[in-house]
């Protein structure tokens, strides 16, 4: 409503205003009478059933005192056609129920019978005196629900009265609101009417001496000051060429950011490229692009972007000089044309760049973290046109991007056809999944202690029709680039809870499925729902389903990565750290995680048993898990000594060659189902002992 209310007109916004006034104080009056009647209701309902029940007690005084049982409880039954009576029940002296009663009175179902539950039963007593001695106690449980019936009617004839006071209430204020609103749309179609024919020679007539007579008043001013303006204006025709220089200069300009603008880009790279020789061999065109800068206008709007935006501009101002030009080619993109006697200075230029816009900024009480990818070509002698320059520029900005973001790259031609082969590997990913060349593979997931396979962790595969199986290393970062990654992710959740849901049928119902979340998943509003519809759809349990995340993801928000995983532990799930070791292993981090598992890396488990530092960081790292009370696992466990060690430090889940590689779900059903034939043979006795 608050939205609405600027678009009103000023007769609508009064009416409104004096009718919310006018509602407001009845409805505090109908909640105060409202609360009233309910006392007076119950006080006299109460009243009522204890002047009957002081009858009643009198006369089976005696027959409570010889311990006549019948005839006592013949005595109640008066009590018992009370409709608003639900048990009675009488005590002896020792509170022992000697009789109870349960009247059943015929039920008149109402459409608000939902109400009752929120009336609870009053308990009622009185003494059952014979010759001032007390034999007993008299007891009645009351209901509520006559009252409700009657407070449902209150409550209906009250509304109606509302509504008929506000019907007459909005007569009256609409007829005396037009004492006000007349002569202001008097004084509105006056100035319509100058601003449409420009006759400032016209006057309105005062008529008044309230706030209205004033602004007629100053309005007639402003329409002599105009007139006498438009006396001036023939002589300051001749500033007309110092306006129009100054346009031209603004024409240069992006009105945001205060930077360069694309035509000033264009005029600026045309010079260079069209320049001898000797005056551009030491140019480098910089071309910069904003990583998650999308994310962030989708989430706060184009105006919280727009300030974002002049943040940035602000950051690369401070990290160049004067001299170097900064232009914004539009929306999240820049250029930077910048004269440096080799690729050195350039780097370095990069990197505060990259350091500095990677630092979080505070737009508008928001904390908002992106990075920029650089792309770098050199105007070099034998180029031809601005096109070709900034093709190699491009070029090499995909490059930066597919290198991971937040990075910088140098066109060179072996960039180029690479970057052609990677855009015709990221057309046929779209296909990939519609022509089912996606694929999961699963590695088990082995408990040191019993031997036995607990889980999996399933692993993406690309079987692609002309290069083979593909890993992820190989072609994921494509899916994230493109998007693609949001329907690659929930089909791999889907795909792998069904495998999941089969192999607990089959084998054992406690098996879990780890499977990895990209950072563009995590960060995707559909994730929890995709979870949950998986989870629903194939029957399995939450807790047997892992969802593993690398460390890079979480510090990169702390706050927002928070958060998210909050909200996913609420479906249930458990959250594991994969390749915990070789980011940025914040304890503080593990302390405000909602995290159950972590995932020691391989590269410290291959230094077992000959490197003492890869022990050492073994050793704290099982010993941290244990005493945080995570779950460790470690992987790349491809030797018994290893097995062995990590077995006896009490890591009790392991994944590696030592028992197998990643496997098809076929292959994977026949491990399982060999067991314990499938794993090496020094492990096969004790691992049938434990079966």
């Amino acid at each position: 409503m608050l939205r609405l209310l600027p678009h009103l007109k000023i007769a609508h916004k009064l009416l409104l205003t004096e009718l919310v006034m006018t509602l407001s104080m009845l409805l505090v009056f109908i909640v105060i009478a409202f609360g009233s009647h309910y006392h007076n209701l119950r006080s006299h309902l109460v009243r009522d059933i204890l002047v009957q029940m002081n009858v009643v007690a009198n006369a089976i005084g005696p027959a409570v005192m010889f311990g006549e049982v019948s005839s006592a409880a013949k005595t109640l039954e008066p009590l018992t056609d009370n409709q608003n009576i639900r048990s009675i029940v009488i005590y002896d002296q020792k509170r022992h129920p000697i009789q109870s009663l349960h009247p059943e009175h015929p039920k008149n179902p109402a459409v608000w019978q939902w109400l009752y539950p929120y009336f609870s039963d009053m308990d009622v007593t009185t003494p059952i005196v014979v010759n001032e001695k007390n034999v007993g106690t008299l007891h009645a449980t009351i209901k509520q629900e006559q009252i409700v019936d009657v407070l449902i009617g209150f409550a209906w004839s009250n509304a109606i009265a509302v509504l008929a006071a506000a019907l007459v209430g909005c007569l009256i204020m609409w007829r005396l609101n037009r004492n006000i609103v007349d002569p202001i749309h008097a004084l509105q179609s006056f100035v319509s009417k100058i601003t449409r024919n420009h006759h400032y020679d016209q006057r309105i007539q005062i008529t008044s001496e309230d706030e209205i007579g004033m602004l007629s008043h100053d309005i007639n001013n402003m329409l002599e000051s105009i007139r006498q303006r438009d006396d001036q204006l023939q002589a300051e025709l001749d500033h007309r060429k110092v306006i129009e220089e100054k346009l031209q200069f603004l024409a240069h300009y992006d009105k945001n950011t205060q930077l360069l603008n694309r035509h000033a880009f264009e005029e600026a790279i045309t010079r260079k490229i069209t320049a001898a020789p000797d005056d551009r061999q030491h140019v480098y065109l910089l071309l910069l692009d904003l990583d998650r800068f999308k994310i962030v206008n989708d989430a706060f709007g184009h105006n919280t972007g727009d300030k974002l935006l002049l943040q940035v501009a602000h950051r690369l101002r401070g990290n160049l000089s004067q001299e170097d030009a900064i232009f914004r080619l539009g929306g999240d993109e820049f250029a930077i044309l910048l004269e440096a006697p080799g690729r050195n200075l350039i780097e370095q230029v990069c990197k505060r760049i990259i350091q500095t816009i990677s630092a979080q900024f505070i737009v508008e009480d928001h904390e908002i973290h992106i990075g920029v990818s650089i792309g770098i070509a050199l105007l070099r002698s034998g180029f031809d046109s601005k096109t070709e320059v900034m093709k190699n520029a491009d070029i090499a900005l995909y490059q930066a991007k597919d290198a991971g973001r937040n990075t910088f790259r140098f066109y060179s031609e072996s960039d180029e056809a690479n970057t052609s082969e990677l855009r015709n590997l990221r057309e046929e990913l779209h296909f990939a999944q519609q022509n089912q060349q996606l694929e999961l593979f699963y590695q088990p997931i082995i408990h040191t202690q019993h031997l036995k396979t607990i889980g999996f962790e399933a692993l993406l595969r690309w079987r692609h029709p002309t290069k083979g199986l593909l890993t992820p290393d190989q072609f994921i970062h494509l899916a994230e680039g493109s998007g693609l990654i949001i329907s690659i992710g929930a089909w791999v959740i889907h795909q792998s809870l069904k495998q999941l849901a089969m192999w607990q049928d089959m084998f054992d119902q406690d098996l879990f499925m780890n499977v990895n979340i990209s950072s563009r998943q995590l960060d995707d509003d559909s994730l929890s729902d995709t979870i949950r519809h998986a989870l629903d759809y194939y029957h399995v349990s939450p807790r047997t389903l892992n969802l593993e995340i690398t460390e890079s993801m979480v510090m990169r928000n702390i706050e927002s990565a928070k958060q998210i995983l909050y909200s996913l532990k609420q479906l249930g799930i458990g959250i594991a750290i994969d390749d915990f070791g070789i980011g940025h292993s914040s304890m503080n981090y593990l302390k405000q995680l909602p995290v159950d598992i972590l995932k020691i890396d391989k590269q410290f488990t291959a230094g077992i048993p000959q490197d003492k530092v890869d022990i050492a960081i073994v050793d704290a790292l099982v010993a941290l898990a244990v005493s945080l009370n995570l779950k460790v696992v470690a992987e790349g466990v491809e030797s018994a000594i290893q097995f062995e060690y990590l077995q006896y430090k009490l890591c009790h889940h392991v994944q590696g060659y030592l028992f197998s590689a990643a496997l098809s779900a076929s292959q994977t059903t026949t491990f399982m189902a060999d067991f314990p034939e499938s794993i090496p043979a020094v492990f096969r006795k004790i691992a049938a002992s434990e079966a």
